[in-house]
């Protein structure tokens, strides 16, 4: 077996989660987790460090205070330039959810009001005048240019200090829908605020908007599940919440990690077969999810009829079907065949890597047909359509 590849997470609990037995059991066969940071703003991190003193003013569990820690002191930069990792993987969850305080000095700090809102050094920022709150919410496009001036040093940063690292986007997203317990339909994750459902949606285009500029401007990997349709779910190990998905959603990214880390063992020609069979895995789910997303809006707004008239009244009406059909041929087994062509071709260890990726959709089309079918069948429930 291969050794295990070194992963820098530089992120949230979105991409750190997937490095976590209770998610992806068997991880550490292939990767091995070194430095990180959680939730910091890259705005923050690619500012001069924060070396005044500070104190929590409730009692922080270490893992908070290596949080407040880490974002002020930025040893993720030191730490992955004295041992640049196999895969750097991104994400912009802290830019999104928090922004950054700037002081009255010119750094900054990431406004995290779940970590540094609980120091003394937060009461002595806000108490200054001269500290200045930025967020996406205020102005996105001053926002936007201050992300993207940071992107650009840490671009720089890598390039001169981890030559040899794959560096990953993980293209996050808001949950906007949440399963709950012995419930087949999800139900919106903000009921009866409409204001959180607007700030949900708003902060998912700005979250694009970061998310496609990483990918296309540093010619960096990336790995973007938001056209599959994920939930969050009321069972998540943290609690339901925004980015906290269901359980399929981790066993997708991993094997779309696989496949990144691959690039770097196989062949070109093989490769070309690992891609193939990726795009075809993605290309079902998102095929599947149009074609019920299609079936369902059919009930809702069904084809006008003129009424049966005549001896027409007495025919019966034709039942309804219990399901919408299935997937092309071409498209419903394409993944599966495409990796069968791999078998022989490549040794057990990469081709149950690779396999991944087709059992992963498999999963995730199941959990998406249980839900749909549900909403087709209760909105035909609603309105007594045949």
């Amino acid at each position: 077996m291969s050794e295990p590849r070194v992963v820098a997470v530089m992120g949230s609990c979105i991409t750190r989660d997937n490095f976590n037995s209770r998610f992806n059991p068997d991880y550490k066969a292939w990767f091995q987790v070194g430095a990180t940071t959680n939730q910091s703003s890259m705005i923050a991190l690619m500012s001069p460090p924060v070396d005044t003193p500070w104190e929590p003013l409730e009692p922080m569990k270490p893992y908070g205070l290596w949080n407040v820690a880490s974002d002020l002191n930025r040893e993720i930069l030191d730490l992955i330039a004295e041992n640049p990792p196999d895969l750097l993987i991104l994400d912009f969850f802290g830019d999104v959810h928090f922004g950054v305080l700037r002081m009255a000095d010119g750094r900054f700090v990431t406004n995290n009001r779940w970590r540094i809102h609980k120091t003394d050094l937060y009461q002595r920022l806000i108490d200054d005048e001269r500290t200045e709150a930025l967020s996406w919410q205020t102005d996105a496009d001053a926002y936007f240019d201050l992300w993207t001036e940071a992107m650009d040093r840490f671009a720089a940063f890598v390039v001169e200090n981890c030559p040899t690292t794959r560096v990953v986007v993980h293209c996050g997203f808001n949950a906007t829908e949440v399963m709950r317990p012995n419930l087949p339909i999800p139900g919106r994750l903000h009921p009866g605020n409409p204001a959180a459902q607007r700030t949900t949606k708003r902060g998912n285009a700005f979250w694009r908007r970061l998310n496609d500029h990483a990918r296309t401007t540093y010619g960096w990997d990336h790995i973007d599940l938001g056209a599959e349709s994920y939930t969050t779910f009321k069972e998540h190990p943290w609690g339901p919440f925004d980015v906290h998905y269901t359980m399929d959603y981790y066993h997708r990214f991993l094997g779309e990690l696989h496949r990144l880390a691959l690039r770097d063992d196989l062949p070109g020609d093989v490769m070309a077969k690992v891609d193939e069979i990726a795009d075809a895995s993605a290309d079902r789910v998102r095929t599947e999810l149009d074609q019920l997303s299609t079936a369902f809006d059919a009930v809702v707004n069904p084809p006008e009829h003129e009424a049966p008239s005549g001896w027409r009244k007495l025919l019966p009406t034709r039942p309804r079907p219990d399901s919408v059909p299935g997937l092309p041929a071409e498209v419903a087994r394409l993944d599966h065949e495409l990796l069968e062509t791999l078998r022989g071709t490549v040794d057990d260890e990469t081709f149950d890597r690779v396999a991944q990726l087709p059992a992963s959709a498999d999963e995730h089309v199941t959990a998406l047909r249980s839900i749909w079918l549900a909403r087709i069948e209760r909105r035909r429930d609603t309105d007594g359509s045949p």
